[in-house]
């Protein structure tokens, strides 16, 4: 029942939303995100919050994914809007562009690993030549990835 309650919350706050962007003071004016085009993908449970930086009831759960709207700065902290009035943090996940297609290893050697945070994988890498299915491209540190398995990216210099 509080799930059916939260989505419906969510749902309401998609199609009403209680503050417009225009009454808001922690936008960010130059966002430079174009609406609808990148995912966010929530890696842990995350309370949502408003436009004013309050907690909304919202929880969204991990493993799911939510179109993002636009970017938004409170204090010191970045968050990305899911509806009119519901931004989630961004260190509650990572935002990435939806982008499959085959992926073929171009290096010499294995292509390390990586996770969502750019973070090496130590244990596990992608043999040379092997083809690899992706579904996304992510962007962490200046470095750009594509995402391999759940949460084992490779570099794009490695692969074609």
């Amino acid at each position: 029942m509080k799930k059916i309650m939260m989505y419906l919350s969510l749902l309401i706050s998609l199609l009403f939303g209680t503050l417009t962007l225009a009454n808001t003071t922690t936008t960010k004016a130059d966002s430079t995100l174009p609406s609808g085009r990148y995912d966010f993908a929530v890696t842990q449970r995350s309370q949502t919050t408003d436009m004013q930086g309050r907690v909304t009831p919202i929880v969204l759960d991990a493993g799911t994914v939510w179109k993002v709207n636009s970017e938004f700065y409170h204090g010191n902290q970045t968050y990305f809007q899911l509806a009119p009035n519901v931004l989630v943090n961004q260190n509650d996940g990572y935002m990435y562009l939806p982008e499959v297609g085959d992926l073929t290893v171009i290096r010499k050697t294995a292509a390390p690993l990586y996770d969502h945070n750019g973070k090496l994988i130590t244990d596990r890498a992608l043999a040379p030549g092997s083809v690899w299915y992706s579904d996304r491209a992510i962007f962490v540190d200046h470095m750009s990835f594509y995402r391999v398995a759940t949460n084992e990216f490779v570099s794009i210099a490695d692969v074609n």
